[in-house]
């Protein structure tokens, strides 16, 4: 496995997990745990963010350095 497959697969995880949460939110009744889960999930998209930047950024370094 290299690193950009092992940045999809953390990046399907964390979108299935989003729709996991989504889901439940939308069967729950109460609203303070559906607003829970609505804010996991909002958590969650700004996490996912932050690591494709960080990722992008190694591996556009990496592709600049020959060995």
């Amino acid at each position: 496995m290299n690193l950009s497959e092992a940045i999809d697969m953390v990046a399907k995880d964390e979108r299935a997990l989003q729709e996991k949460y989504l889901k439940l939110a939308d069967e729950e009744t109460d609203p303070f745990v559906k607003a829970f889960f609505n804010r996991i999930v909002k958590d969650a998209t700004k996490h996912e963010k932050k690591l494709h930047k960080k990722y992008e950024k190694v591996l556009s370094s990496l592709s600049k350095k020959t060995f």
